[in-house]
C-alpha cells in the first residue's frame, strides 16, 4: 500500500488535502484551505557595531570604572602567598627574632621600643636612640651591614603567650607592615594574624631535618581575608591610645653568643 501525505496533493497551485504539514523549523502547521502560503519574513538583524575593537574595550573599561566599588571585596591575606622575603617577626617561648628583611627596611635603626596594645592585640616596633628609655638593640652591626639577632625576653614572651592563648610548644611568625605615624616609620604586627610552627624534628628513617609546615588559624579557612573597610581600619593606630611599653632587656650589658651574634634561626626564617 502506498501512503501519500495529504499536504502533497495540490491542484492548480492550491492544496486540496486535509491534514497537517510541517511548519517552519520542523513544527506542525495547520494547512490553510484555498490560500497560497505567504513567504516568511526574516527577523530584522541588529545593526552591526561600527566601533573598533579598541573603542569597544575602552567603552567596557569606562563602564566597569563607573560601577566599581570596594563593597563586597576581601583583601587576600599575605600569609596565603609566598612571603619568605617579607618583613617578619618570630616569637618563641623565650625570645623574639626579626628577619633581615624587616631590619633592612627600617632604615638605620639599631635600637627599638616595643609597644603593645593588649586590647587590640597589636604590637608596634618604634625606632629610638640608644639612650632612650626601654630601648632594645634588635640587630648586630658588622661593618656597613646590620644582621638580625635573637632577643632573649622570656618574661615578655610568657605574657604574650598568656595574652593570646598560644600553645607553648609552637613558635609563631607574624608578618610586619611598615606604616608612618606622625612622621615616624613604624612596624605594626597584628598578633591575631599569626602562623604557628611546631618544632623541627629529624626523620627517623633518613636522619634529615624536617621543616614544620605552618598551622593557620581556623577562622581563616572561611574567608580569603578581611573586608576592605575592616582591612583599612586595621592599619590605623594611635600610640597614645592603649599602647604600653613592656619591660625587655636592652642588650647593652648582656653578653654571650645569644645576644652578640646573628640569630641562629635567621637562615631558617628567611627560607620559610
Amino acid at each position: 500500500m502506498e501512503y501519500v501525505q495529504p499536504w502533497s496533493q495540490q491542484r492548480n497551485g492550491f492544496q486540496t488535502g486535509v491534514g497537517y504539514r510541517p511548519g517552519p523549523g520542523g513544527g506542525i502547521q495547520r494547512p490553510s484551505h484555498g490560500v497560497n502560503p505567504q513567504p516568511s519574513v526574516p527577523a530584522p538583524q541588529p545593526a552591526r557595531s561600527t566601533l573598533t575593537r579598541e573603542e569597544r574595550q575602552e567603552a567596557k573599561r569606562l563602564a566597569e570604572e563607573a560601577n566599581f566599588s570596594f563593597d563586597g571585596y576581601q583583601v587576600v591575606r599575605r600569609e596565603f602567598m609566598s612571603h619568605r622575603f617579607d618583613p617578619a617577626m618570630t616569637i618563641r617561648g623565650n625570645s623574639i627574632t626579626f628577619n633581615n628583611s624587616c631590619i633592612s627596611k627600617l632604615e638605620d635603626a639599631t635600637y627599638i621600643q616595643f609597644l603593645i596594645n593588649p586590647e587590640e592585640r597589636k604590637l608596634a616596633i618604634r625606632p629610638c636612640d640608644e639612650g632612650a628609655r626601654d630601648a632594645v638593640r634588635w640587630c648586630v652591626i658588622r661593618g656597613d651591614k646590620r644582621k638580625s639577632r635573637e632577643i632573649s625576653c622570656r618574661p615578655f614572651t610568657t605574657k604574650l603567650y598568656e595574652l593570646m592563648g598560644w600553645e607553648s610548644m609552637y613558635r609563631y611568625k607574624l608578618q610586619g607592615m611598615r606604616i608612618t605615624y606622625q612622621g615616624e616609620c613604624l612596624y605594626l604586627f597584628d598578633l591575631s594574624a599569626q602562623e604557628a610552627f611546631l618544632p623541627q624534628f629529624k626523620d627517623p628513617e633518613t636522619g634529615k631535618r624536617v621543616r614544620a609546615q605552618p598551622v593557620l588559624p581556623k577562622e581563616w579557612i572561611e574567608s580569603f581575608g578581611l573586608p576592605y573597610d575592616e582591612h583599612i581600619a586595621s592599619t590605623q593606630i594611635d600610640l597614645s591610645e592603649g599602647f604600653i611599653s613592656p619591660d625587655i632587656p636592652s642588650g647593652k650589658e648582656e653578653t654571650g653568643d645569644t645576644l652578640d651574634t646573628p640569630a641562629v634561626y635567621e637562615t631558617l626564617e628567611e627560607n620559610e
